[in-house]
């Protein structure tokens, strides 16, 4: 079994051992393919994915809203998604890193 095998498999270990700090998530991505001038509303459609995510902190930017950090099983490409939403809170990704075995996310919460 290759290192990276390895790996792999202990990151799948570690969120199965998490137990219920392990959340789903759903990415969603929206593309604007119109604007309707009569209504003033964009046309859109959204592009969802679910994923297993892991909510790790939420600290305050000086003079910003609060970051939350997120991480998940590599595999999506988030440069592709606008949004993730666990449970009934929609945060906006700011950024994210990928070292081919998670995905540490800076997450924003959007404001209703």
């Amino acid at each position: 079994m290759s290192l990276s095998a390895k790996v792999t498999a202990a990151v799948n270990k570690a969120f199965t051992a998490a137990g219920d700090l392990v959340q789903k998530g759903t990415l969603t991505s929206k593309t604007v393919s119109n604007y309707n001038f009569a209504t003033r509303a964009t046309v859109s459609t959204s592009t969802t994915k679910t994923v297993d995510v892991i909510i790790q902190t939420a600290q305050k930017v000086s003079g910003e809203g609060f970051i939350t950090t997120a991480i998940m099983r590599s595999g999506e490409d988030l440069s592709v998604y606008d949004t993730l939403t666990v449970g009934n809170k929609i945060f906006s990704i700011i950024d994210y890193s990928d070292n081919n075995f998670i995905i540490e996310a800076q997450l924003s919460r959007e404001v209703k």
